[in-house]
């Protein structure tokens, strides 16, 4: 690197934060459990203790406490978090099943902690922009020509391995029009899902709440289930696309839970 660090390289990037917020009565899928936050601890409660006990008077804290699914906002997907007649990529997944999550699973399946920090060259297909639109029609189908098209007119190429990142524009409504977002989002056709399944990336990202459209669950099926694809969901893409920035290197570091098939996060990308 001729003398120059990582650091020297990386602090002239920029850095987007790819992830939403989180926050009580944020929407989820409508089948998945509420993402609960409470303050456990209050700062008064807990000096008045601290002070009866004799601990550091004066001293306090707080603490806080999330009950939800890892599958709520911003989060990354394992192949076994989906199945098709109870199999993942050939395998039925039913004896590895418990209680504290997935145990002893054969490859090439496995649970979250075995996923490495990923940093991966990744290519924003902006479908909007590709279609002289500012966001995609209510429950359009992306078509495989959609895909090629966007690669084509921003003259990048999806390379095995890679992060593909899709935006439809809906990401904007993660925290402004909840019913929009549950319930009128755009994704991938089956065919879509095909052709991005068949360049083989390790990393599929979408600004919506679900891969696919009108059968949501297909997409899913087609990505992570036959092809054991990873995806994460619920993306704010707007900013990296409205730099056009269409290539960048995306750091993904999901939580090492034993078991877990799914994981939050809060994914970064670099360009």
């Amino acid at each position: 690197m001729s003398g120059q660090s990582l650091f020297d390289v990386l602090s002239k990037a920029k850095v987007y934060d790819l992830g939403q917020a989180y926050w009580p009565n944020m929407p989820v899928h409508p089948f998945d459990p509420p993402f609960q936050f409470y303050l456990y601890r209050y700062h008064e409660y807990v000096r008045k203790s601290f002070d009866e006990m004799g601990i550091q008077p004066g001293f306090s804290d707080a603490i806080s406490l999330i009950i939800t699914s890892m599958h709520s906002g911003t989060h990354f997907d394992l192949p076994i978090h989906m199945s098709q007649d109870m199999k993942v990529m050939g395998i039925d997944v039913r004896p590895y099943q418990r209680d504290v999550g997935f145990k002893d699973l054969p490859e090439p399946l496995h649970s979250m902690e075995k996923v490495p920090p990923l940093l991966l060259r990744a290519v924003l297909l902006d479908i909007p922009a590709y279609k002289g639109l500012d966001i995609l029609p209510e429950r359009y189908a992306i078509t495989p020509e959609d895909l090629e098209g966007a690669a084509q007119r921003q003259g990048v190429t999806l390379r095995e391995g890679d992060c593909l990142l899709v935006r439809t524009g809906y990401g904007r409504f993660f925290e402004t029009d909840r019913d929009t977002y549950l319930y009128k989002w755009a994704g991938l056709s089956d065919d879509a899902a095909r052709w991005v399944a068949a360049r083989k990336p390790r990393l599929v990202g979408t600004d919506n709440l679900s891969l696919g459209v009108p059968a949501p669950f297909n997409s899913h099926r087609i990505i992570l289930v036959e092809n054991g694809i990873y995806t994460m969901k619920s993306l704010d893409l707007e900013k990296l696309a409205a730099d056009q920035q269409h290539i960048s290197t995306v750091v993904v570091l999901p939580l090492k839970i034993k078991g877990g098939e799914a994981s939050l996060i809060r994914p970064i990308a670099i360009a």
